[in-house]
């Protein structure tokens, strides 16, 4: 007969996984980005550049991929753009609205953007003979 230990699920431990709107892992493959109905995984080895600004008390952090820029707006990004140096990012979430005054003190990202960029379509030249 098998017997299977079952982990117990503390109340807190999914609270603060809810604040957390990123989190950093030692050596993570790729960044992981959930929006409110999409998730995508960029991997790492396309990552090119990463710029934060502030722009009086709101933080952007933009992260550029091969064809996709992903846009994090919220407060205090500053430690989000450290670990992005160190492409030590494992996700990045929109923290939900609800746990907002309570994560002032932290990163908070309040909305996430997604900008593909375009491909120019190369054209091709027929002789007309």
């Amino acid at each position: 007969m098998e017997t299977k230990a079952h982990a117990k699920t503390n109340a807190s431990d999914s609270r603060d996984e809810n604040l957390t709107c990123w989190r950093a892992s030692t050596s993570p493959q790729c960044l992981r980005v959930e929006t409110t109905s999409e998730i995508h995984l960029f991997p790492y080895g396309y990552f090119q550049h990463a710029k934060f600004s502030r722009l009086g008390n709101k933080d952007m952090v933009e992260i550029r991929f091969q064809d996709t820029t992903v846009i994090a707006k919220g407060t205090n990004l500053e430690p989000l753009h450290d670990a992005l140096a160190r492409m030590a990012v494992e996700r990045i979430k929109v923290c939900p609205e609800k746990y907002g005054v309570i994560a002032r003190k932290e990163s908070m990202i309040e909305e996430l953007e997604i900008q593909e960029r375009k491909r120019p379509i190369s054209s091709a030249k027929f002789d007309e003979d």
